[in-house]
């Protein structure tokens, strides 16, 4: 899912860009049953305003913003257990252990997103999707319905907060480098959602009734505010 609309505070169905990519077969239904919701929320009175990052935005600025709770966390690890190798962990096996428990917590990582959207969803996980953009080699997990915006929050920062921050607290307690290093990486992971996070805490909205809706394909999603 990759930014490619515009900016514009309101844009009708025929002003939609076009993806510039091919389309799953899941993200084009995706696509169509976005803009049958669309029309519905212009038609009655609900202005669009879309909230993307691009990829590399994403990569870069969020990497950078995703490493900040990694610093003090890396001193504090350092501080209390030293920065000696075991015998164990320089084993390959070890390290091969680890990183297959950071490929498996990627799939986790979504289904987190999808379980608490899920809670502000209108059918609850009837409204979740999972897929796998081939192209990026990205797993993605999506919400149909609108949340609203403390909901929208709340699912997109957990996957970081619970694989990432906490599994470096729970490393720094017990002494696992291995442990800490995963806790590193999905914090680091979750480098899109973070700024997703700040554009939205960022969004100021003129109406008093606004939802949002995950962009179909994209890297973000789109807000509907209507004012009365």
């Amino acid at each position: 899912m990759r930014s490619i609309f515009s900016d514009k505070a309101h844009m009708g169905i025929n002003e939609m860009a076009e993806p510039n990519r091919k389309l799953t077969k899941a993200e084009q239904e995706r696509y169509d049953s976005f803009l049958k919701k669309e029309e519905k929320l212009l038609e009655a009175g609900y202005k669009r305003k879309d909230i993307t990052v691009s990829i590399i935005t994403a990569n870069l600025l969020g990497t950078v913003i995703a490493a900040i709770p990694c610093v003090p966390a890396a001193i504090a690890y350092f501080v209390i257990h030293g920065i000696e190798v075991g015998e164990k962990q320089k084993h390959p096996l070890y390290f091969a252990a680890y990183m297959l428990l950071f490929l498996v917590l990627i799939f986790v990582h979504e289904m987190i997103h999808g379980l608490f959207w899920s809670i502000g969803a209108e059918n609850h996980l009837k409204d979740i999707r999972f897929g796998f953009v081939v192209q990026y080699l990205t797993p993605y997990c999506t919400c149909s319905s609108p949340l609203k915006k403390p909901i929208y929050l709340i699912g997109t920062f957990m996957p970081m907060f619970l694989l990432g921050i906490c599994v470096m607290i729970v490393s720094i307690i017990i002494g696992s480098m291995g442990l800490f290093g995963v806790g590193v990486l999905h914090t680091l992971a979750g480098a899109g959602d973070i700024l997703i996070i700040l554009k939205l805490l960022a969004y100021k909205s003129k109406g008093k009734d606004v939802v949002f809706i995950d962009h179909p394909y994209d890297c973000g999603l789109i807000a509907f505010e209507k004012e009365a």
